[in-house]
């Protein structure tokens, strides 16, 4: 099993990708701490791999205090810290460029850029204690494509890409590889959401299918195994690479 003997954080873990990316992680042998700001799903999280070697946490994945908090749980999950996942990501979706709110701006950015950045940094020490370590953030295919009345949560998105390459320059010297995984649009609770806001849903919802090479949306399965292939040592080449599952979105 890749992960044997390994401990992995993943943020956004309760639901949708974070979650799919824990359930193959101790499928494969990891031990894992879920993140996420939903303490309920995180217990219900807990109680189905009530004989994992899962623990869990909530809070704001931006606090670093929360962060550090964090990396001392996995350190004590009895094997090293060899990767994290940050999973967690908002949208808001719906807002035009001049109707977003300075609030809501600085919210997504808050949430999917510093809160990448803040586990990365949390993570570090551990890393550089363990002999390196494995990161990979969560962009989207719309950093490549850009789209309309979702501008905050697509800049972010292309932050991640960008922070992924200069991350991984950084502390390639110290054996941390950085990465990111785009995926196009996923069967998730945010995509549900986003899409329960267009006036026709179903309208939205085919557009969006059709702007997908494969003609549909991608399973939240589907992303954990690139995702776990990019903090695997299997990647052990790959670094500052932005990684797309897009189902062909940016081809077509």
């Amino acid at each position: 099993m890749r992960f044997q003997n390994s401990t992995l954080i993943v943020t956004g873990g309760a639901s949708g990708i974070g979650r799919a990316t824990i359930e193959r992680a101790l499928a494969e042998g990891a031990a894992v701490l879920a993140v996420d700001r939903d303490a309920d799903a995180l217990a219900a999280l807990k109680d189905t791999f009530k004989d994992a070697a899962l623990e869990v946490l909530s809070g704001d994945v931006a606090d670093a205090n929360l962060a550090a908090k964090g990396v001392e749980i996995a350190q004590g999950m009895g094997s090293a810290l060899k990767g994290v996942v940050t999973a967690a990501g908002i949208s808001k979706s719906g807002q035009t460029i001049q109707g977003v709110s300075a609030e809501d701006w600085d919210e997504v950015f808050r949430v999917n850029v510093r809160g990448s950045w803040t586990w990365l940094k949390a993570a570090l020490p551990a890393f550089e204690a363990g002999n390196g370590g494995s990161v990979v953030f969560l962009a989207s295919q719309l950093a490549f494509g850009g789209g309309v009345t979702n501008a905050s949560y697509i800049a972010s998105k292309g932050a991640i890409v960008s922070l992924a390459k200069a991350a991984a320059l950084e502390l390639a010297p110290v054996n941390v590889r950085v990465n990111a995984v785009a995926p196009g649009a996923i069967d998730t609770p945010m995509l549900r959401r986003s899409m329960s806001l267009a006036p026709d849903e179903q309208a939205a919802r085919a557009r969006s299918k059709g702007r997908h090479a494969l003609g549909r949306f991608g399973e939240a399965p589907e992303i954990a195994s690139p995702i776990l292939y990019l903090l695997s040592d299997e990647a052990s080449f790959i670094t500052g690479h932005t990684l797309l599952a897009d189902g062909g979105w940016t081809a077509a």
